[in-house]
C-alpha cells in the first residue's frame, strides 16, 4: 500500500502524522510525506521520503510571522484570534495545498491520502467526485469537532442565558465567518461549498477520521458523532528526540513533581504560565517544579528561578511522565493526552487556538481545573495546584481515563483502520 501523507506546516501537527508513518513503514507499507521545506530535515530524519510542496504553499515561517502580526495581536485571544488564524494561515493555503497533492500523486500514485485535520487542501477532492480520487483520511490534532456548537462547554457556573449568549457568539464570531472564508476560497477553485463549519467538515467528509485520544475526554453528545470516526488512544512518541538534562537524576523523587509547559507555539510570553508557577510554588516544601520553555531561551523567564525548580528548553516527555504528579499546561491537546495516559491530573490555563476548549474538557472530565485565563496569577495557580494535588478525586479520575487509554492497541487500530478503508474503496470500485 502506498500512502501519501501531507501536513500543515506546524510541527505539532506533523508529529502525530510521523507517528502514523512509522507504524505504516513498520508493516512494510510505502510512505511519502509532503510539507513545508523548513520541516524537511525532521521528515527525512525518520527515513521518510520527502516530497517538496509547490513553492510558498505552506511555510512554517508564515506561521511564525502570523503569530507576531499586529492585526492578530489586536484580536481577543479566543474565538477572534482563532478565526483570524484559520483564515490567514489555513484557508488561504487551500489552492496551493490542493495543487501540491495533485502534483505529488503524479509521481507517487498513492492508494490513500492521509493529512492532519487542519490541512484544508483535501477539501476540493472531498467535495468532488469520489471515484476520481483515492480514499482520504484525516488525523485529528486536537479535540473532535473543534469549536462546533456541540462543543460549547456546559459550565455549571454559567446560567442558561449566559451559555446561550456564548453559543451565539461562537456562531457569529467563529463558525459562520470561517465557513464563509473557506467557501470563498473553494468557489475560486470551482468547488462546491462545505456543508458545515471548516473543522466540523474536516471530521465528517473524509472516508475515515482517526482521532488520537479517548471517548471519555469528549463531551458525550460528540463521542458517537460519526461511524467514520475512530478513537485510537495515544500515538507513540518518537524515541530519543531529546536527552534527559543532567539534573533529572538529581531530583528528589520522594517529593511531588510538577511539570509546567506552555508548548512550542503559545510560548512567546513565559510570564503567562511558567513564571507564575515558579513563583506560586516556590515555597511548597513537598513539591519540585520542572519547567520546559518549548525552545525559548531560559533567559526568557524574567522571574527568579526558586530553589525547588529546574528549567530546560526541551524534555523527553516519554521518559519523565511516569514520574510526574501534576501537569500545569496552557492546554496543548497532545500534552494533555500524554498526561492522562500516565494517570496525571492537570491544571490548565489557556484561551488561544484550541486551548480554551481543551482546558474546558479537562475540568468537564473531572481530571483537573480550568483556570479560564491566559494570564494566571501566582496565587490562583498555587491554589489550583494544591487543590489538584491534595484532593484525591482528580488523580482517581485521571487513573480511570488512563485505563481507557491502555485499552487501545493503537498500532493495530491505526493499521487495521487504514487498511480497511483502502480495501473498502477498492471493493466498491
Amino acid at each position: 500500500m502506498k500512502v501519501l501523507i501531507a501536513s500543515s506546516a506546524v510541527p505539532s501537527h506533523l508529529s502525530p502524522l510521523l507517528a502514523v508513518a512509522n507504524i505504516l513503514m513498520k508493516h512494510n507499507h510505502e510512505v511519502a510525506l509532503q510539507t513545508a521545506p523548513e520541516l524537511r530535515s525532521i521528515v527525512e530524519a525518520r527515513g521518510i521520503p520527502f516530497i517538496p510542496e509547490i513553492p510558498e504553499t505552506n511555510s512554517f515561517n508564515d506561521l511564525m510571522a502570523l503569530l507576531e502580526h499586529p492585526e492578530r495581536q489586536a484580536k481577543n485571544p479566543d474565538l477572534e484570534m482563532a478565526a483570524f488564524d484559520l483564515e490567514y494561515y489555513f484557508a488561504k493555503k487551500i489552492g496551493g495545498q490542493a495543487a501540491g497533492l495533485k502534483q505529488a500523486l503524479q509521481d507517487f500514485p498513492a492508494d490513500v491520502i492521509l493529512t492532519d485535520s487542519t490541512f484544508l487542501g483535501t477539501l476540493p477532492m472531498l467535495l468532488g467526485a469520489r471515484e476520481e480520487r483515492p480514499p482520504i483520511i484525516h488525523l485529528g490534532i486536537t479535540l473532535l469537532n473543534l469549536f462546533g456548537v456541540k462543543n460549547s462547554p456546559p459550565r455549571p457556573s454559567m446560567s442558561e442565558k449566559e451559555q446561550l449568549a456564548k453559543r451565539e457568539r461562537r456562531e457569529c464570531v467563529y463558525l459562520k465567518p470561517t465557513q464563509a472564508v473557506v467557501n470563498k476560497e473553494l468557489a475560486e477553485l470551482g468547488c462546491n461549498p462545505i456543508p458545515y463549519p471548516p473543522l466540523e467538515s474536516m471530521s465528517v467528509l473524509p472516508d475515515l477520521y482517526l482521532q488520537p485520544g479517548i471517548k471519555s475526554f469528549q463531551y458525550s453528545e460528540d463521542s458517537s458523532f460519526s461511524s467514520r470516526i475512530h478513537f485510537i488512544g495515544l500515538l507513540p512518541m518518537p524515541p530519543g528526540q531529546y536527552a534527559l538534562p543532567t539534573w533529572w537524576h538529581e531530583l528528589d523523587k520522594t517529593k511531588r513533581i510538577v511539570l509546567v509547559t506552555q508548548g512550542t507555539i503559545a510560548n512567546r510570553d513565559l510570564g503567562q504560565l511558567i513564571s507564575p508557577t515558579l513563583t506560586g510554588l516556590a515555597k511548597e516544601e513537598d513539591a519540585i517544579v520542572v519547567a520546559t520553555t518549548g525552545g525559548q531561551p531560559i533567559e526568557s523567564i524574567l522571574t527568579e528561578i526558586p530553589a525547588n525548580a529546574y528549567v530546560t528548553s526541551f524534555l523527553p516527555y516519554e521518559l519523565i511522565m511516569p514520574s510526574v504528579d501534576l501537569l500545569i499546561t496552557n492546554g496543548g491537546y497532545g500534552t494533555v493526552n500524554l498526561a492522562l495516559a500516565h494517570e496525571i491530573p492537570i491544571v490548565s490555563a489557556g484561551m488561544t487556538e484550541d486551548k480554551e476548549e481543551v482546558s474546558a474538557h479537562v475540568q468537564w472530565a473531572g481530571v483537573g481545573i480550568d483556570l479560564r485565563t491566559n494570564q494566571v496569577t501566582a496565587e490562583s495557580l498555587r491554589a489550583a495546584a494544591r487543590e489538584v494535588l491534595d484532593n484525591p478525586m482528580y488523580s482517581k479520575r485521571a487513573k480511570e481515563l488512563a485505563l481507557e487509554f491502555a485499552s487501545h492497541n493503537t498500532e493495530m487500530e491505526v493499521l487495521s483502520s487504514i487498511e480497511a478503508c483502502v480495501i473498502e474503496r477498492s471493493t466498491a470500485r
